[in-house]
């Protein structure tokens, strides 16, 4: 059994000073930040009348990239075929990291559409959602996707080397 400890008034308000969450203050103190430690400090610090304005709670990651980010080179790769697909949003990201323009590559329309915000389709060129190499993967608006041979999972899997000329 591990030995209780004392959290005296004095060890929590350097931990508090210390950090900017409660979450940081724990891991301060060397202690677990799961349920009932963190309940318990929780209290602990309300009860002693410690300040703890300055924490930014949830906030603590604003301007930081996230932790668990992927880079552009991680996501525009070949997958093999029983893994997941990767979301459209995160393919967009990749896109642009990388250097590619942010234009529909048929017609060249730009993403303002009527003065608002027009989303490009992320189009997997040979139709395998599990290719998002850079050179099979493009931006197109969403009239020219419909028009090509793998809009909405049409000829799904089939290698053609006339789709890259759509």
């Amino acid at each position: 059994m591990s030995r209780a400890v004392k959290y005296t008034k004095e060890m929590l308000e350097e931990a508090v000073r210390a950090s900017s969450s409660l979450s940081d203050a724990l891991r301060w103190m060397g202690a677990r930040t799961d349920g009932g430690t963190h309940t318990h400090i929780s209290r602990r610090i309300k009860k002693l009348g410690i300040d703890t304005s300055h924490f930014t709670g949830r906030d603590s990651q604003k301007g930081k990239p996230p932790r668990n980010r992927l880079d552009w080179t991680e996501i525009l790769v070949l997958k093999s075929a029983g893994s997941n697909r990767q979301a459209p949003k995160r393919l967009r990201r990749a896109l642009l990291e990388s250097g590619r323009q942010h234009k529909c590559e048929g017609c060249g329309m730009d993403p303002v559409w009527r003065g608002d915000r027009l989303i490009f389709h992320v189009d997997h060129i040979d139709g395998n959602p599990h290719d998002s190499r850079p050179e099979n993967v493009r931006f197109l608006c969403p009239n020219c996707h419909s028009q090509t041979p793998t809009w909405a999972g049409r000829n799904r899997f089939r290698v053609n080397s006339d789709l890259s000329e759509s």
